[in-house]
């Protein structure tokens, strides 16, 4: 009766941590490319100002160098925003918000897992804004 634990029963407890490891690893890598993804999108809108041709391009650009995700696109609606762009194969979609001081722009990317026996099922939403873009009109005049 020394051994009344098997080696089995061991050998599984160590699968299952090696598991439960493996999958934390999964996860924050593709979390912190979620938030790469996004702060980048953030930036070129803050470059530009505003969510013109040239960020799109731009943005289109930086996705396509990361390796994000093409996948059908379907955009959440937000209280009081107006979605700006549909027409992009990518997974992201820009709102924008109209306050008096000026505008700013909210930004929701996906993080995707797409494991072997689940498949891409599991998705989560990341949302991040820019500042408020002043109207330039109204501060010179």
């Amino acid at each position: 009766m020394k051994e009344a634990i098997g080696t089995s029963m061991i050998f599984n407890l160590v699968m299952l941590f090696v598991g439960v490891f493996i999958a934390l690893y999964v996860g924050t890598i593709a979390y912190s490319k979620g938030f790469k993804v996004r702060n980048r999108l953030i930036d070129i809108i803050e470059k530009y100002e505003t969510y013109n041709d040239s960020a799109r391009q731009e943005i289109e650009e930086n996705l396509s160098s990361i390796g994000y995700q093409i996948v059908d696109r379907e955009c959440p609606s937000r209280d009081n925003a107006v979605n700006v762009d549909n027409d992009s194969n990518y997974r992201y979609c820009i709102y924008r918000y109209t306050t008096t001081k000026g505008d700013y722009y909210g930004v929701t990317v996906f993080i995707h897992f797409d494991l072997p026996l689940i498949g891409n099922f599991l998705e989560f939403p990341l949302y991040g804004e820019t500042r408020i873009l002043f109207d330039k009109n109204e501060v010179e005049g």
